[in-house]
């Protein structure tokens, strides 16, 4: 009997371990339980931060191009997100930089997938590197949001890399000379790999950490060097070598030199250059994406960063709305409006032009928004001076000592 509770004792204590760690929530749910729990989440900002949250996963940054860099202005007086859709391809990785400014850091999470989203990755973090590599094409989120009323000044870079280091020692993108599919011996073969010509005597090194598997002597290929990616990955074909500095069966590092770039084999006619290939259990791939070079310093940004959490004016819809600057990258910037929507410019346009739209003398207050319902931030003296700087529909939006607000338009 003793030994039967014992048991149950056990097990329940196993089943407990096991469902903290089945049942584990992302430190992003983790937050959103604790919002519930203190009844944040039933408060006009604890709404407004959900909402952001879960709206920008479905209107994320799909423009990006390689690399990129984006600066970021979180402000505690307006809950925000911001999201990043990634196409990727198996033949890359990608490398994900943030930096923050100070000790409270955001919430970093990375899906796969747009519609069906796949939780990879979820951190609550100050600075990061991550690194994605995958076998297959995927569509790629990355969302980035701190905590309530917190400002928080984030740097993010993405920068798009090839899955695999170059095959020749100092090589460039433009010793790549003859391409994947082109023809051989008169059409009767297809080319399996690509051809990069350099200098006879130039290293040829190993495009990532594995073992060596054949060094041989072949008709077509020469002094060729086979390399093995792991158990079950890849085989890397290295031909045409003036030598072999390798043996098989030797393990060798990324960039380790595995023989001297020549033209043995079929390639005895031809300048010096290294056949490259690699091969999967479906045969051979075009490798050149896997190799190929790609910058690593994003472009200047669209705007200068000192507008960072400015508020500016645009026209939209015949309209003039205040508008908030919540991140401006390589490719464009972004505004949130008064309702927390955000909308990207691939330029930076400020209204400045004088509006001539007189408020209404019988309105006492400053509105948060334009509508009736609006919550008053400030009183609203129509004798004293006030500058109007927008419009929408029929109220119009001004500073008044050095506070903003809308006011019904005369």
């Amino acid at each position: 009997m003793t030994k039967n509770i014992c048991y149950i004792i056990v097990l329940s204590l196993l089943f407990i371990t096991s469902c903290k760690t089945i049942f584990k929530i992302s430190p992003y749910q983790s937050y959103v339980e604790s919002l519930k729990s203190t009844g944040l989440n039933t408060t006009n900002m604890g709404q407004k931060w959900t909402k952001v949250g879960d709206s920008v996963l479905s209107n994320p940054n799909n423009g990006l191009s390689f690399p990129f860099k984006e600066e970021i202005f979180f402000r505690e007086e307006a809950p925000a997100a911001i999201a990043y859709q990634i196409s990727y391809q198996k033949s890359k990785k990608i490398k994900i930089s943030i930096s923050t400014s100070n000790k409270n850091g955001v919430f970093l999470d990375f899906f796969e997938g747009i519609e069906n989203r796949k939780n990879i990755t979820s951190k609550h973090l100050k600075d990061t590197i991550l690194v994605y590599e995958s076998d297959k094409d995927q569509v790629l989120l990355l969302r980035l949001q701190p905590q309530l009323l917190i400002n928080e000044h984030v740097i993010v870079e993405i920068l798009e890399q090839p899955k695999l280091g170059f095959p020749v020692k100092n090589g460039k993108n433009n010793d790549i000379k003859s391409f994947w599919g082109m023809d051989r011996d008169g059409g009767e073969r297809k080319h399996e790999g690509v051809d990069i010509f350099n200098k006879r005597g130039t290293p040829i090194i190993a495009v990532e950490d594995g073992v060596v598997s054949r060094v041989q002597i072949t008709n077509l290929g020469g002094k060729v060097v086979w390399q093995r990616l792991g158990f079950a990955g890849p085989s890397i074909y290295y031909a045409h070598l003036d030598s072999q500095t390798v043996s098989e069966g030797q393990k060798v590092k990324k960039g380790e030199v595995l023989g001297l770039m020549g033209n043995t084999g079929n390639a005895r006619t031809t300048s010096p250059h290294l056949h490259f290939g690699i091969y999967t259990s479906s045969g051979a791939i075009d490798p050149l994406n896997y190799i190929f070079k790609k910058d690593s310093v994003p472009g200047k940004l669209k705007a200068d960063s000192k507008y960072l959490g400015k508020e500016i004016m645009l026209t939209e819809n015949d309209q003039v709305l205040p508008v908030k600057i919540l991140a401006i990258s390589t490719s464009s910037v972004t505004y949130q409006d008064i309702e927390g929507n955000v909308s990207r410019n691939e330029v930076l346009n400020i209204y400045n032009k004088k509006i001539k739209r007189p408020a209404n003398p019988s309105s006492a207050y400053l509105l948060e928004k334009p509508a009736a319902d609006g919550v008053a931030i400030g009183k609203f003296d129509p004798t004293e001076y006030y500058a109007v700087l927008g419009f929408k529909n029929s109220f119009v939006y001004l500073e008044q000592n050095n506070v903003r607000g809308w006011v019904a338009a005369k």
